[in-house]
C-alpha cells in the first residue's frame, strides 16, 4: 500500500490503522508483511523526526522571546 492509497483510505473515513490491517491481511506471506511494516515504520519515524525538528524550532523561539523579555525587564530597573 503506498502513501496515496493510505491517504485515500483516510479520506474515505477509514483510519490508517484499519488500512494497515487490511493491507497486512492481503499480503501473501510473512516476509511481505515484514517488508510492509518496516516501510511503514520508516515513514512514521521520518514524520516523527520532522515533528521533533519543528518542536525544537518552537522551543528556540520561546527561549529567544523570554530572553529578550528578561533583558528588557532588567533595563527598566
Amino acid at each position: 500500500m503506498d502513501v496515496k492509497s493510505m491517504e485515500r483510505g483516510c479520506h474515505q473515513g477509514i483510519s490508517e490503522a484499519d488500512a494497515c490491517r487490511s493491507e497486512l491481511v492481503s499480503l501473501p506471506d510473512d516476509a511481505a508483511r515484514i517488508c510492509f511494516l518496516r516501510r511503514h515504520r520508516r515513514k512514521l519515524m521520518t514524520a516523527l523526526h520532522e515533528m521533533q525538528e519543528k518542536l525544537s524550532c518552537i522551543d528556540y523561539m520561546i527561549y529567544e522571546i523570554e530572553r529578550k523579555q528578561k533583558e528588557c525587564g532588567s533595563d527598566e530597573s
